[in-house]
């Protein structure tokens, strides 16, 4: 009876340690499987390797400063424009029918000029003023062009309304240029000027 009675209780004794057993196995797997380590503390064994760690380095431009060298400096895709070196403001204006053309300002950047003008548009219906049709002569009998890729100039001006930028000639004026005529020439729209055109004189060159 004893004999039987100590039997049994081996026997549960060592089912219960096989279960335990196996369920430090599984946990082990578990462990080794998500952290890559089997063991606890000091006792555990590493599985795989961790990777290194990486190091990002900033080479900041010279006279950029510390900003650069942080990632905090930006390069616009534009390249500034040149600064003018000679500059004439005032205001010289036209009028023809609903449109006024003023001009505000000439500018000499690099021997160049630069006039800034603004149209403004009184009439109930939008005008379009080319910029492929702008024409000016001075006074020396020099003619000029609005240059396609430099001149900031938006075409349409809307109705009851201005716009405003600037158009750069083609070439340099001569020594004995003193003042300049602005023409825009090819103004479409329904209530346009007469003849499409609108002539600003009188406009003093930077000397």
């Amino acid at each position: 009876m004893d004999d039987e009675s100590h039997r049994k209780n081996s026997s549960a004794a060592l089912k219960i340690a096989l279960v335990a057993l196996g369920v430090l196995v599984l946990l082990g797997v578990v462990q080794a499987a998500t952290a890559g380590t089997v063991g606890i503390g000091a006792l555990s064994i590493q599985l795989r390797d961790e990777p290194a760690p990486t190091t990002t380095q900033r080479t900041a431009l010279p006279g950029a400063g510390l900003e650069a060298a942080l990632g905090g400096a930006t390069t616009d895709g534009d390249a500034p424009t040149s600064a003018p070196e000679k500059v004439v403001t005032g205001s010289w204006k036209q009028a023809r029918g609903l449109l006024t053309v003023e001009v505000t300002k000439v500018e000499s950047v690099s021997g160049r000029l630069r006039v800034h003008v603004t149209a403004i548009n009184a009439s109930t219906s939008k005008m379009d003023m080319p910029l492929a049709s702008v024409s000016a002569t001075d006074d020396a009998g020099l003619d000029y062009t609005a240059s396609l890729s430099t001149s900031k100039w938006s075409a349409s001006v809307p109705k009851g309304n201005s716009t405003s930028g600037y158009l750069e000639l083609n070439q340099r004026p001569g020594p004995d240029s003193g003042v300049l005529t602005l023409t825009f020439a090819g103004i479409v729209g329904q209530l346009a000027p007469t003849g499409g055109s609108v002539s600003v004189s009188g406009i003093p060159l930077p000397k």
